[in-house]
Protein backbone atom coordinates (compact mmCIF):
# COMPACT_ATOMS: atom_id res chain seq x y z
CA UNK A 1 0.00 0.00 0.00
CA UNK A 2 2.03 2.43 1.19
CA UNK A 3 4.41 1.83 -2.48
CA UNK A 4 1.20 2.61 -4.23
CA UNK A 5 0.42 5.27 -2.46
CA UNK A 6 0.65 9.08 -4.05
CA UNK A 7 -0.55 11.27 -0.88
CA UNK A 8 -1.04 9.66 2.60
CA UNK A 9 -2.39 11.38 6.05
CA UNK A 10 -1.05 10.61 9.09
CA UNK A 11 -4.14 11.69 12.11
CA UNK A 12 -3.47 11.53 16.03
CA UNK A 13 -6.01 12.51 18.16
CA UNK A 14 -6.99 15.95 19.19
CA UNK A 15 -4.22 18.14 20.84
CA UNK A 16 -1.87 15.51 19.76
CA UNK A 17 -0.03 14.50 23.42
CA UNK A 18 3.97 12.72 23.19
CA UNK A 19 2.93 9.73 22.54
CA UNK A 20 0.48 10.54 19.57
CA UNK A 21 3.07 13.02 17.94
CA UNK A 22 5.79 10.70 18.28
CA UNK A 23 4.33 7.41 16.63
CA UNK A 24 3.13 9.76 14.30
CA UNK A 25 6.72 11.33 13.57
CA UNK A 26 8.44 8.59 13.10
CA UNK A 27 5.91 6.75 11.15
CA UNK A 28 5.75 9.62 8.69
CA UNK A 29 9.60 9.25 8.84
CA UNK A 30 9.71 5.22 7.43
CA UNK A 31 6.65 6.02 5.09
CA UNK A 32 8.53 8.58 3.14
CA UNK A 33 11.83 5.71 3.80
CA UNK A 34 9.70 3.24 2.27
CA UNK A 35 8.71 5.70 -0.73
CA UNK A 36 10.43 8.80 -1.32
CA UNK A 37 7.94 10.54 -3.76
CA UNK A 38 5.33 9.96 -1.05
CA UNK A 39 3.62 12.95 -0.06
CA UNK A 40 2.87 12.57 3.64
CA UNK A 41 1.32 15.03 6.23
CA UNK A 42 0.13 15.16 9.67
CA UNK A 43 -3.21 16.37 10.56
CA UNK A 44 -3.86 17.19 13.79
CA UNK A 45 -7.54 18.43 14.89
CA UNK A 46 -7.41 21.46 17.15
CA UNK A 47 -3.89 21.73 18.30
CA UNK A 48 -0.61 20.40 19.58
CA UNK A 49 -0.65 19.90 23.42
CA UNK A 50 2.31 22.19 25.05
CA UNK A 51 4.05 19.23 26.22
CA UNK A 52 4.37 17.91 22.39
CA UNK A 53 5.86 21.40 20.98
CA UNK A 54 9.63 19.82 20.98
CA UNK A 55 8.74 16.81 18.99
CA UNK A 56 6.85 18.94 16.74
CA UNK A 57 10.20 20.09 16.04
CA UNK A 58 12.13 17.69 15.47
CA UNK A 59 9.49 16.64 12.88
CA UNK A 60 10.01 19.50 11.15
CA UNK A 61 13.44 19.41 10.92
CA UNK A 62 12.70 15.54 8.61
CA UNK A 63 10.43 18.13 6.64
CA UNK A 64 7.24 16.37 7.54
CA UNK A 65 4.42 18.67 7.40
CA UNK A 66 2.26 19.32 10.64
CA UNK A 67 -1.27 21.08 9.71
CA UNK A 68 -3.91 21.97 12.46
CA UNK A 69 -7.29 21.47 11.39
CA UNK A 70 -9.34 23.88 13.23
CA UNK A 71 -12.08 24.50 11.04
CA UNK A 72 -13.75 22.83 8.39
CA UNK A 73 -12.65 24.95 6.31
CA UNK A 74 -8.63 23.79 7.01
CA UNK A 75 -10.17 20.55 5.43
CA UNK A 76 -9.15 21.94 1.44
CA UNK A 77 -8.46 18.75 -1.76
CA UNK A 78 -5.04 20.24 -0.83
CA UNK A 79 -4.72 18.76 2.49
CA UNK A 80 -6.63 15.69 2.47
CA UNK A 81 -6.23 13.90 -1.18
CA UNK A 82 -9.07 12.13 -2.79
CA UNK A 83 -7.58 8.23 -2.62
CA UNK A 84 -4.94 9.03 0.26
CA UNK A 85 -3.87 6.10 2.72
CA UNK A 86 -4.91 7.53 5.79
CA UNK A 87 -3.65 6.17 9.36
CA UNK A 88 -5.07 6.99 12.80
CA UNK A 89 -2.14 6.42 15.24
CA UNK A 90 -3.27 6.63 18.61
CA UNK A 91 -7.10 7.11 18.15
CA UNK A 92 -9.98 5.10 20.54
CA UNK A 93 -12.79 6.32 18.45
CA UNK A 94 -14.10 8.66 15.33
CA UNK A 95 -15.35 11.18 17.53
CA UNK A 96 -11.59 11.92 18.82
CA UNK A 97 -10.24 13.02 15.47
CA UNK A 98 -13.22 15.92 15.85
CA UNK A 99 -14.48 17.65 12.04
CA UNK A 100 -11.45 15.05 10.10
CA UNK A 101 -14.01 12.67 10.40
CA UNK A 102 -16.27 14.08 8.11
CA UNK A 103 -13.81 13.67 5.47
CA UNK A 104 -12.07 10.00 5.75
CA UNK A 105 -14.70 9.06 2.53
CA UNK A 106 -11.67 10.43 0.86
CA UNK A 107 -9.10 7.74 2.06
CA UNK A 108 -8.75 4.73 -0.34
CA UNK A 109 -7.33 2.54 2.65
CA UNK A 110 -7.62 3.24 6.39
CA UNK A 111 -4.98 1.73 8.70
CA UNK A 112 -5.14 2.13 12.69
CA UNK A 113 -2.70 1.72 15.04
CA UNK A 114 -3.78 1.86 19.01
CA UNK A 115 -3.29 0.37 22.32
CA UNK A 116 -6.67 1.65 24.12
CA UNK A 117 -8.58 -1.16 25.84
CA UNK A 118 -11.98 0.26 24.35
CA UNK A 119 -12.51 1.39 20.68
CA UNK A 120 -15.45 2.86 18.96
CA UNK A 121 -14.65 3.02 15.19
CA UNK A 122 -17.78 3.35 13.17
CA UNK A 123 -16.96 4.31 9.40
CA UNK A 124 -19.34 3.47 7.01
CA UNK A 125 -17.28 2.31 4.25
CA UNK A 126 -17.36 2.42 0.69
CA UNK A 127 -16.99 -0.98 -1.52
CA UNK A 128 -13.72 0.54 -2.68
CA UNK A 129 -12.54 1.16 0.95
CA UNK A 130 -10.67 -1.09 3.03
CA UNK A 131 -9.62 -0.87 6.66
CA UNK A 132 -6.67 -2.39 8.31
CA UNK A 133 -5.98 -2.68 11.65
CA UNK A 134 -2.87 -2.75 14.37
CA UNK A 135 -4.28 -3.01 18.01
CA UNK A 136 -2.62 -3.99 20.71
CA UNK A 137 -4.30 -3.63 24.31
CA UNK A 138 -1.57 -5.02 25.74
CA UNK A 139 0.94 -2.75 24.43
CA UNK A 140 1.95 0.84 26.17
CA UNK A 141 1.81 2.96 24.04
CA UNK A 142 1.33 3.79 20.09
CA UNK A 143 4.85 4.63 20.12
CA UNK A 144 5.37 1.33 21.28
CA UNK A 145 3.38 -0.19 18.82
CA UNK A 146 5.42 1.79 15.96
CA UNK A 147 8.96 0.79 17.44
CA UNK A 148 7.76 -3.05 16.74
CA UNK A 149 6.46 -2.46 13.27
CA UNK A 150 10.09 -0.78 12.34
CA UNK A 151 11.59 -3.85 13.61
CA UNK A 152 10.14 -5.40 10.26
CA UNK A 153 11.63 -3.09 8.11
CA UNK A 154 15.52 -3.40 9.63
CA UNK A 155 15.58 0.42 9.66
CA UNK A 156 18.24 2.11 11.75
CA UNK A 157 15.98 5.61 12.97
CA UNK A 158 18.05 8.75 13.95
CA UNK A 159 19.04 9.08 17.32
CA UNK A 160 16.65 12.32 17.96
CA UNK A 161 13.82 9.88 16.40
CA UNK A 162 14.74 6.97 18.70
CA UNK A 163 14.55 9.63 21.38
CA UNK A 164 10.64 11.11 20.28
CA UNK A 165 9.56 7.00 20.79
CA UNK A 166 10.95 6.83 24.09
CA UNK A 167 9.82 10.40 25.51
CA UNK A 168 6.36 8.79 24.33
CA UNK A 169 6.38 5.37 26.15
CA UNK A 170 7.82 7.12 29.62
CA UNK A 171 4.83 9.91 28.78
CA UNK A 172 2.05 7.38 28.25
CA UNK A 173 3.40 5.03 30.47
CA UNK A 174 3.60 7.74 33.36
CA UNK A 175 7.66 7.29 33.74
CA UNK A 176 6.56 3.12 33.88
CA UNK A 177 3.78 2.78 36.45
CA UNK A 178 1.84 1.02 33.54
CA UNK A 179 4.39 -1.17 31.47
CA UNK A 180 4.75 -4.65 30.50
CA UNK A 181 7.73 -7.15 30.43
CA UNK A 182 7.69 -6.32 26.15
CA UNK A 183 7.36 -2.41 26.77
CA UNK A 184 10.72 -2.85 29.13
CA UNK A 185 12.17 -4.59 26.06
CA UNK A 186 11.33 -2.19 23.53
CA UNK A 187 13.26 0.45 26.00
CA UNK A 188 16.04 -1.62 26.11
CA UNK A 189 16.63 -1.87 22.14
CA UNK A 190 15.58 1.89 22.24
CA UNK A 191 18.66 2.32 24.46
CA UNK A 192 21.04 0.08 22.33
CA UNK A 193 20.08 1.87 19.80
CA UNK A 194 21.57 5.16 21.03
CA UNK A 195 18.23 6.81 22.23
CA UNK A 196 19.85 9.19 25.62
CA UNK A 197 17.51 8.33 28.03
CA UNK A 198 17.69 11.58 29.65
CA UNK A 199 16.99 13.73 26.25
CA UNK A 200 13.95 11.64 25.88
CA UNK A 201 12.98 12.80 29.27
CA UNK A 202 14.00 16.76 28.54
CA UNK A 203 11.44 16.49 25.57
CA UNK A 204 8.69 16.09 28.37
CA UNK A 205 9.12 18.16 30.50
CA UNK A 206 7.86 21.85 30.66
CA UNK A 207 6.75 24.07 32.87
CA UNK A 208 3.12 24.58 32.66
CA UNK A 209 1.49 27.98 31.57
CA UNK A 210 0.01 29.48 33.85
CA UNK A 211 -3.30 29.06 32.27
CA UNK A 212 -3.43 25.70 32.96
CA UNK A 213 -2.62 26.56 36.72
CA UNK A 214 -6.15 28.23 36.12
CA UNK A 215 -7.94 25.62 34.28
CA UNK A 216 -6.78 23.47 37.87
CA UNK A 217 -8.13 26.24 40.49
CA UNK A 218 -11.21 25.96 38.55
CA UNK A 219 -11.75 22.70 37.78
CA UNK A 220 -11.49 22.48 41.84
CA UNK A 221 -14.09 25.14 42.76
CA UNK A 222 -16.19 24.24 40.36
CA UNK A 223 -16.48 19.96 40.78
CA UNK A 224 -18.83 18.37 43.03
CA UNK A 225 -17.64 15.29 45.15
CA UNK A 226 -19.93 12.43 46.09
CA UNK A 227 -19.28 8.82 47.71
CA UNK A 228 -20.75 5.38 46.27
CA UNK A 229 -20.60 2.25 48.22
CA UNK A 230 -19.71 -0.72 46.00
CA UNK A 231 -20.11 -3.96 48.48
CA UNK A 232 -17.68 -2.98 51.19
CA UNK A 233 -15.84 -0.38 49.46
CA UNK A 234 -16.29 2.86 49.25
CA UNK A 235 -15.15 5.28 46.49
CA UNK A 236 -14.92 8.68 46.28
CA UNK A 237 -16.26 10.64 42.78
CA UNK A 238 -15.30 14.14 41.34
CA UNK A 239 -17.13 15.68 38.65
CA UNK A 240 -16.22 18.99 37.28
CA UNK A 241 -16.35 20.96 33.99
CA UNK A 242 -13.64 23.56 32.69
CA UNK A 243 -12.92 24.69 29.06
CA UNK A 244 -9.96 23.47 28.24
CA UNK A 245 -6.88 21.00 29.90
CA UNK A 246 -9.36 18.37 30.84
CA UNK A 247 -7.06 15.84 31.43
CA UNK A 248 -5.15 18.12 33.63
CA UNK A 249 -8.10 19.07 35.82
CA UNK A 250 -8.85 15.13 36.31
CA UNK A 251 -5.42 14.18 37.23
CA UNK A 252 -5.42 17.03 40.16
CA UNK A 253 -8.98 15.80 41.79
CA UNK A 254 -7.63 12.37 41.65
CA UNK A 255 -4.15 13.81 43.00
CA UNK A 256 -6.37 15.64 46.02
CA UNK A 257 -7.89 12.43 46.88
CA UNK A 258 -10.63 11.62 45.17
CA UNK A 259 -10.56 7.58 43.29
CA UNK A 260 -12.56 8.50 40.16
CA UNK A 261 -12.61 12.06 38.30
CA UNK A 262 -14.62 12.88 35.59
CA UNK A 263 -14.43 16.45 33.85
CA UNK A 264 -16.23 17.90 30.95
CA UNK A 265 -15.52 20.40 28.05
CA UNK A 266 -18.47 21.80 25.68
CA UNK A 267 -17.43 22.57 22.14
CA UNK A 268 -19.41 24.53 20.22
CA UNK A 269 -17.73 23.49 17.24
CA UNK A 270 -18.80 20.02 17.35
CA UNK A 271 -22.21 20.93 19.59
CA UNK A 272 -20.91 18.45 21.47
CA UNK A 273 -18.86 17.40 24.92
CA UNK A 274 -16.17 16.02 25.56
CA UNK A 275 -15.47 13.80 28.85
CA UNK A 276 -11.82 13.02 30.29
CA UNK A 277 -11.86 10.09 32.95
CA UNK A 278 -9.42 9.32 35.64
CA UNK A 279 -9.14 6.75 37.81
CA UNK A 280 -6.73 6.04 40.60
CA UNK A 281 -3.91 3.32 39.99
CA UNK A 282 -5.09 0.85 42.49
CA UNK A 283 -5.96 -2.54 41.66
CA UNK A 284 -8.93 -2.67 43.99
CA UNK A 285 -10.50 0.36 42.36
CA UNK A 286 -10.32 -1.34 39.36
CA UNK A 287 -11.38 -4.42 40.06
CA UNK A 288 -14.83 -3.13 41.18
CA UNK A 289 -15.63 -0.47 38.66
CA UNK A 290 -14.96 -0.03 34.78
CA UNK A 291 -16.15 3.33 34.38
CA UNK A 292 -16.20 3.63 30.49
CA UNK A 293 -18.42 0.45 30.40
CA UNK A 294 -20.45 1.14 33.62
CA UNK A 295 -20.42 4.72 32.59
CA UNK A 296 -19.34 6.38 29.91
CA UNK A 297 -20.70 3.32 27.59
CA UNK A 298 -24.12 3.70 29.12
CA UNK A 299 -24.43 7.41 28.58
CA UNK A 300 -23.12 6.98 24.81
CA UNK A 301 -25.59 4.58 23.97
CA UNK A 302 -28.17 6.97 25.09
CA UNK A 303 -27.13 10.47 23.94
CA UNK A 304 -24.79 9.59 21.26
CA UNK A 305 -21.02 9.95 20.75
CA UNK A 306 -18.23 7.61 21.24
CA UNK A 307 -15.05 6.90 23.16
CA UNK A 308 -12.21 4.50 24.09
CA UNK A 309 -9.60 4.48 26.70
CA UNK A 310 -8.29 1.95 29.32
CA UNK A 311 -9.16 1.37 32.65
CA UNK A 312 -7.28 3.64 34.58
CA UNK A 313 -8.06 6.43 31.66
CA UNK A 314 -9.77 7.53 28.62
CA UNK A 315 -12.55 9.66 27.12
CA UNK A 316 -15.41 10.35 24.94
CA UNK A 317 -17.34 12.72 22.87
CA UNK A 318 -21.10 13.19 23.71
CA UNK A 319 -23.24 13.95 21.05
CA UNK A 320 -25.25 17.01 23.23
CA UNK A 321 -23.38 20.13 24.01
CA UNK A 322 -24.36 20.75 27.57
CA UNK A 323 -22.68 18.73 29.86
CA UNK A 324 -25.53 19.34 33.12
CA UNK A 325 -27.12 16.98 30.80
CA UNK A 326 -24.65 14.36 30.85
CA UNK A 327 -23.30 15.09 34.60
CA UNK A 328 -27.33 13.83 34.86
CA UNK A 329 -26.92 10.63 33.34
CA UNK A 330 -23.98 10.01 35.14
CA UNK A 331 -25.49 10.86 38.67
CA UNK A 332 -28.11 8.43 37.99
CA UNK A 333 -25.74 5.44 36.75
CA UNK A 334 -23.62 5.67 39.67
CA UNK A 335 -27.23 5.63 41.67
CA UNK A 336 -28.25 2.76 40.34
CA UNK A 337 -24.31 1.07 40.49
CA UNK A 338 -24.57 2.07 44.37
CA UNK A 339 -28.13 1.24 44.66
CA UNK A 340 -28.60 4.21 46.33
CA UNK A 341 -25.54 4.07 48.51
CA UNK A 342 -25.02 7.69 47.04
CA UNK A 343 -24.52 10.73 48.68
CA UNK A 344 -23.20 13.86 47.82
CA UNK A 345 -20.15 15.31 50.09
CA UNK A 346 -20.80 18.66 51.33
CA UNK A 347 -19.00 20.88 53.43
CA UNK A 348 -19.58 24.39 54.65
CA UNK A 349 -17.06 27.06 52.85
CA UNK A 350 -14.79 29.04 54.96
CA UNK A 351 -15.54 31.86 56.45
Amino acid sequence: MITNSINVAIVPHANADPDALAAACVLAYVIRYINNSTVVRILIPEGIGMESKKMAEICGNYDVPILLIKKRVDVSDEVLHKNSLCFLVDVASIEQIKILAEYFNKCNYIIIIDHHDFHDYRFNLAEDQHMLTFIDPKASSASEIVFRILSFFNLSLPKDLLEMILAGIIWDTKRFLRASAETFECVAKLLESGADYQKAQQLIILSKPYYTKMAKIKCVLRHRGYKISLGSTDLYIAISEVGAYESDCATALINIGYDIAIVASEEEEIKATRIVYRVRDDNTILQIIDVYNDILKKVIQKLGGGGGGHKAAGAAIISVPKASIIFKEVIEILNELARNKFVELVESKVL
